[in-house]
């Protein structure tokens, strides 16, 4: 009987080998849980970069057709529609080449629109359906997305209900910040081909087009769920203090706008978002030093452009048209950035449509101005820097980008 007595507690556990059971457990759980999370993590960004990629080839065949299919008489009509703005605010004697310059630039805005205001700015459209919205994208986007949403809900969907569905959501539901990402859409999905091949929408999976504020206008988004922002000439995130307003002074050829330079953390900072920038020009022997590539539009290398705002002195008619809530920052360097936040889904750059022209607190989202600056503070925090650092962009090295 004492034999007996003796195995029967000899074949428990203590209460320390039990607790130490658990803890090995624990920590495997833990270890467990953190390579999955990575995995996981892992995986979002590389299905991120997948989808970016994927835009932005579809946006470089779409500027590529629109190349080629601007001339003839689509060049003139653009052409003739800025020479009627100008005269309208009485602006004359404007240069040919000035003309051509900005009549491209003009329908490249239209073309590729990143705010829906842009797009209301084609001459003939209207906003008739849906005030604040343009009739094209009503009938080829909106319309068709309240019908859907009609449809799926056991609604009506008669005219009259999906135009009713359509004001709501754009006036209720829809969201600032899903604009560009929308608009990208339109224009490289359903807008004008330019004579190139269509895209079909069955190209992307529910992961890479959604609807994340429920407005019935689809959005390109990044793994994480959030809507993909589109910059068509991102030229604050080059010059992030150029002077504003870009108004050049005849009478003194060193005004802030005659002498720019971009400086060393200013081209870092662009480097975290657009890969293989050119580097800061050397200094000659004599002291000279050779003009910066980062202070050259590509649509205009020679300064056409900057040279007519010089000779016309700062007209305020002229600036009135060509400024940089409408185009771009003279003279500096651009091209197409699409963007994700990361795994945090903040990007540290003023949403597309934000733009604010207070004298010394401008705010020019559209052209990818960072969070939190303004003429006045052009220096970045470091918090905004730390939200820099997992983006993902068409142009930077977490996608792979090439020069």
């Amino acid at each position: 009987m004492r034999r007996l007595h003796r195995n029967r507690f000899s074949t428990g556990f203590t209460l320390i080998e039990v607790l130490m059971v658990i803890a090995i457990i624990a920590v495997l759980m833990g270890l467990s849980l953190k390579v999955m999370f990575g995995l996981t993590s892992q995986a979002q960004e590389q299905a991120t970069i997948v989808t970016v990629r994927k835009v932005d080839a579809l946006l470089q065949q779409k500027l590529e057709a629109f190349d080629r299919a601007y001339q003839g008489t689509r060049a003139r009509a653009a052409e003739n529609a800025v020479v009627g703005i100008l005269a309208s605010q009485n602006i004359f004697g404007v240069r040919e080449s000035v003309v051509k310059l900005l009549a491209k630039k003009a329908a490249v805005r239209t073309a590729f629109p990143q705010r829906m205001a842009e797009l209301l700015a084609v001459p003939g459209e209207t906003q008739i359906a849906v005030p604040g919205m343009a009739d094209s994208f009503f009938k080829a986007v909106a319309e068709p997305g309240a019908r859907t949403q009609q449809a799926q809900q056991g609604l009506p969907t008669d005219d009259a209900s999906v135009l009713t569905r359509a004001q709501q959501n754009w006036q209720v539901r829809h969201r600032p910040e899903t604009e560009s990402a929308e608009l990208l859409y339109y224009c490289l999905v359903v807008g004008d081909s330019f004579g190139s091949s269509s895209v079909d929408s069955d190209r992307f999976t529910e992961r890479e087009v959604a609807d994340t504020d429920g407005d019935g206008l689809p959005e390109f988004i990044d793994a994480w769920g959030n809507p993909l922002r589109f910059y068509r000439w991102p030229t604050r995130l080059i010059d992030i203090d150029a002077p504003s307003p870009f108004a050049p002074v005849l009478i003194n050829p060193n005004d802030p706008t005659d002498v720019r330079v971009v400086i060393g953390d200013e081209r870092q900072i662009a480097n975290i978002m657009f890969r293989g920038l050119s580097p800061a020009p050397i200094s000659m022997p004599d002291g000279s030093a050779a003009r910066d590539m980062l202070l050259i539009d590509p649509d205009d290398p020679v300064g056409l452009l900057y040279s007519e705002l010089e000779r016309l002195n700062g007209d305020p008619l002229f600036a009135a048209e060509f400024n940089e809530a409408k185009y771009h920052t003279p003279e500096t360097y651009h091209t197409p950035l699409i963007v994700s936040g990361g795994p945090d889904g903040m990007t540290g750059i003023r949403e597309p449509n934000d733009t604010l022209l207070t004298a010394g607190a401008e705010h020019f989202g559209n052209l990818a101005q960072l969070e939190g600056t303004s003429v006045a503070s052009p220096a970045p925090s470091a918090a905004v820097l730390e939200k820099l650092q997992d983006n993902i962009t068409n142009r930077n090295r977490r996608a792979g980008a090439r020069r």
